[in-house]
């Protein structure tokens, strides 16, 4: 059995617990039963989407036995009448409002979120498109203009861009991509960079470096375009995060406008009607 380091167990259980492994379809599966208790599959899968992204997915054997651990450290909690602690207790009070919050402003969100209203905000947006000139840019960004010349006199002798933006870039990106861009319009970018950038044709690269407020640019123009309106099922995710955001925002204010609210400062008195500290 494949089954995580006590270390490794340690570290998880303090970690506290979003890459859920593959498990089973029932969530109602009995796992384990620990003193009595059947643990379900469910449980697995809840602490599983717990788990920080950078654990990625541990084997099953491991994540059953880090519940099981859970399970054994609650119960022995509730023996010793954790529950009855004043911290905890006013622990569990604050964790259950920030549920509560979370899920009333969360179904406000979903009620404003209709597939309707998404498909009104989208036409609104479809309306008042205006295709706008694209340029798919690669850079190398360096600390000094020296530096950045030498860029250019690799590049005049054949090397590839790519590769010396994943060995000379500091745009943390540079080592991942290449110093990949992708496309972008000019207002995406620094007045600078973008006169540069939108000055040259695909397949050019900038004959004098760049200097910017970030250093200095040796940019590489692979492709120009027009922008062209994403679908509604490419938009579709991000207009609804939008309306969800406004509709919380909207929640929120018609609560406060509806509120009557006092406000003191730290020393305990009265502020003046109307100021927020």
């Amino acid at each position: 059995m494949n089954k995580l380091s006590a270390s490794g167990q340690a570290l998880i259980l303090a970690l506290g617990l979003a890459a859920a492994p593959a498990l089973a379809a029932d969530k109602n599966t009995v796992v384990a039963v620990v003193n009595g208790t059947e643990l379900r599959m469910s449980q697995m899968a809840d602490f599983a989407r717990q788990l920080p992204p950078n654990l990625g997915q541990p084997p099953y054997e491991a994540l059953l036995e880090v519940v099981i651990n859970n399970q054994l450290v609650l119960e022995q909690a509730k023996k010793e009448k954790m529950d009855a602690d004043p911290e905890v207790k006013a622990a569990l009070k604050q964790a259950e409002s920030s549920l509560m919050r979370q899920a009333w402003i969360a179904r406000k969100m979903r009620s404003a979120v209709s597939e309707e209203a998404i498909r009104v905000r989208y036409d609104q947006l479809a309306k008042d498109f205006v295709p706008a000139e694209e340029v798919h840019a690669r850079h190398i960004l360096v600390e000094t203009e020296d530096a950045a010349k030498a860029v250019i006199a690799d590049l005049n002798k054949g090397v590839d861009f790519a590769d010396l933006a994943r060995t000379k870039s500091k745009d943390p990106s540079g080592a991942q991509n290449g110093g990949d861009l992708g496309y972008f319009s000019q207002k995406d970018m620094v007045p600078e960079f973008a006169a540069a950038a939108f000055a040259m044709q695909p397949g050019q690269v900038s004959k004098a470096p760049v200097k910017t407020q970030f250093g200095w640019h040796v940019i590489k123009v692979e492709d120009r375009r027009m922008s062209s309106l994403p679908s509604f099922e490419q938009a579709k995710g991000p207009i609804g995060q939008q309306l969800a955001e406004v509709a919380a925002q909207q929640t929120v204010t018609e609560l406060r406008d509806k509120a009557k609210i006092k406000r003191f400062g730290p020393d305990g008195a009265a502020l003046p009607e109307g100021e927020k500290k």
